[in-house]
């Protein structure tokens, strides 16, 4: 990846409640933030996994490109209760403006890359409002450089949404929300059998027996579960990858064996998570080959379902959704351990996930002006050139063939 200097180490101007900003651009400075970050990571209020250290790290090592970025440290000044010394209660991850369709002004971004599913920063649980209010004067101090922000798929509920939108009221900031939408989500009951009960009908359940049964007549069915000691990890994620590059993702050059950046955040990522108690991973297999893998990573009260792959060869015995079937009882049985709830993931018209967990967590999209005028005027423009682009798509999706392609591309 592209090396950067790391301009601004601090802000050094007090922002809301003495509150400071220090700014890192560079992974060779990012050393002296990793304890705190990472015990930032398992306090905040809406676990994110994604921006844990062990987890972004190697993404902006692997997957950043030559993308720039910021990493901002939301830093609470020391007082009685923590012996004088400073708190970090806050972590935003932003990639540096760049330009967008339908906006003249550039855009900052949290970061994201194709493996990472959620884009909620880390925030000190019960430091919400104070938090977000400290952040946007930081980007109202630095307008000129970071104009307008897009927070994409940002989680619509939650004490996140809900600060983030208080503190745009309170400070009278323009923002646009839009493009909600929501994917599944699980919130383990009391009962694994009961929940499969409301989300599949007799008929459903029925049939998922029956397949399983006629697995079991072909060899031997086994479930397994990896476990924090005494398990070679390496051959887990080595099956894993072998069993996701056989299938469709691996013709179409998606899996992720097929990128030899992809597989070492992968390999790092998931090393990392399993040291940490946070890496879960079951396997379906015949007759010792694997037919079905995932792989989830921990961060209580929550989870995220990473990756899920199948042999396709047995596709009529839906092997991975037996083996969903699988997780969902053993989420169950985790809620003890404090997983309360599971994000899939997924994509929000995703049919295995929508028929198989009965919740959803809602999304939205925030476009946020940091308090210029000009990108104050064109947030509040910005709702009408989406609608003006959608008339102009649907347009174009009217005209004959036989008009040149010209007449179909322009203005699009």
């Amino acid at each position: 990846m592209m090396k950067q200097k790391a301009f601004e180490q601090d802000s050094g101007l007090p922002l809301y409640g003495g509150y400071r900003i220090a700014v890192v651009r560079s992974l060779e400075d990012v050393g002296p933030w990793l304890a705190d970050w990472e015990a930032l990571a398992r306090s905040s209020g809406e676990p994110n996994v994604f921006y844990s250290p062990w987890a972004l790290l190697p993404a902006l090592e692997h997957l950043a490109g030559d993308k720039r970025f910021a990493l901002l440290f939301v830093i609470r000044p020391g007082g009685p209760d923590t012996a004088d010394r400073p708190v970090l209660d806050g972590f935003f991850p932003l990639l540096e403006p760049v330009g967008c369709a339908l906006l003249p002004l550039k855009v900052a971004r949290m970061f994201r890359h194709r493996y990472c599913f959620s884009v909620a920063p880390l925030v000190r649980e019960g430091r919400e409002p104070a938090v977000m209010r400290a952040f946007l004067r930081w980007l109202q101090a630095h307008r000129r450089q970071y104009p307008l922000l897009l927070l994409r798929d940002a989680p619509a509920d939650g004490p996140l949404a809900a600060a983030l939108r208080s503190t745009l009221a309170n400070e009278g900031r323009h923002f646009h929300e839009g493009a909600r939408r929501s994917r599944a989500l699980i919130e383990p009951g009391d009962d694994a059998e009961d929940y499969l009960e409301r989300a599949l009908s007799g008929k459903r359940r029925k049939e998922y027996r029956r397949l399983g049964r006629r697995l079991a007549e072909l060899g031997e069915l086994r479930l397994r579960v990896l476990q924090s000691r005494g398990e070679d990890l390496g051959a887990w994620l080595s099956a894993f990858v072998a069993l996701e590059a056989k299938g469709w993702k691996g013709q179409s050059r998606s899996a992720l064996g097929c990128r030899a950046a992809c597989r070492r955040y992968f390999e790092e990522v998931a090393t990392a998570a399993h040291a940490r108690g946070q890496l879960r991973m079951l396997e379906l297999s015949l007759d010792g080959r694997p037919l079905a893998m995932l792989c989830d990573f921990l961060a209580p009260p929550g989870a995220f379902a990473f990756k899920v792959a199948f042999d396709e060869d047995y596709a009529r015995y839906s092997p991975g959704a037996l083996l969903e079937l699988e997780c969902i009882r053993l989420l169950h049985e985790q809620k003890a351990q404090g997983i309360r709830w599971m994000d899939s993931c997924a994509a929000p018209e995703h049919g295995l996930s929508n028929s198989l967990w009965l919740e959803r967590k809602p999304l939205c999209t925030f476009l946020l002006s940091s308090g210029s005028l000009l990108a104050d005027c064109w947030v509040e423009l910005y709702p009408y050139g989406k609608r003006l682009k959608g008339c102009w798509r649907r347009y174009q999706a009217r005209l004959p063939d036989w008009l040149p392609s010209w007449s179909r591309t322009a203005g699009g």
